[in-house]
């Protein structure tokens, strides 16, 4: 669960901040991603399939199977650990959707996982819904969001980028402040 919400937040960082709908292999998720900022209730309107079978494609069946593979009869808790991993990722996006549903609009289950932080809830979301849309990536529980921002990881990963090869984030092209901060070596983000 801990593994899964923070693999939801790299894929949701790299997806927020890098690539366009044009990229190989994750075009479509990258352009969902960035598109979902300009007009966040349309998630809302999408039916279960809709939602998640762009996730499919880096963690669906193949990527277990190969995993497992590779792991081996002889170590079956790989297998289910990857299993659930890769489960939760794809269902992030349906977790990710309830975030932005009103309580009325979702069952009473929901509301009571959210409740509890054990699913991402609607006041924690929605703090990433901010330009330059900046932190709070984690989308299965939010639970990774506080240290990760307060770490600066992401940050400092987009200066690791643009070190290597010149790409600035979406985040840092969007606010001057931000790019200057994370190329001054300032990572952790204010809220």
């Amino acid at each position: 669960w801990v593994a899964a919400d923070l693999g939801s937040g790299i894929l949701h960082w790299s997806v927020d901040n890098y690539g366009n709908g044009r990229t190989p292999v994750m075009g479509n998720i990258i352009a969902a991603f960035q598109g979902h900022h300009s007009a966040p209730w349309t998630i809302t309107y999408r039916g279960f399939c809709n939602n998640v079978w762009k996730l499919c494609i880096p963690f669906g069946l193949p990527t277990v199977a190969a995993i497992s593979f590779v792991a081996g009869p002889e170590n079956p808790m790989v297998s289910l650990f990857f299993s659930f991993f890769c489960f939760s990722e794809i269902m992030s996006q349906e977790l990710h959707k309830w975030s932005h549903m009103t309580k009325k609009e979702t069952p009473a289950i929901v509301n009571t996982l959210q409740d509890l932080g054990i699913t991402i809830g609607r006041v924690p979301h929605a703090q990433h819904h901010m330009a330059p849309y900046d932190g709070n990536y984690c989308i299965v529980s939010g639970f990774c969001n506080e240290a990760l921002d307060n770490s600066g990881f992401f940050r400092w990963m987009e200066h690791r980028i643009y070190e290597i090869n010149g790409v600035e984030s979406n985040a840092m092209k969007l606010d001057p402040e931000l790019r200057a901060k994370t190329l001054r070596g300032e990572y952790r983000l204010t809220q």
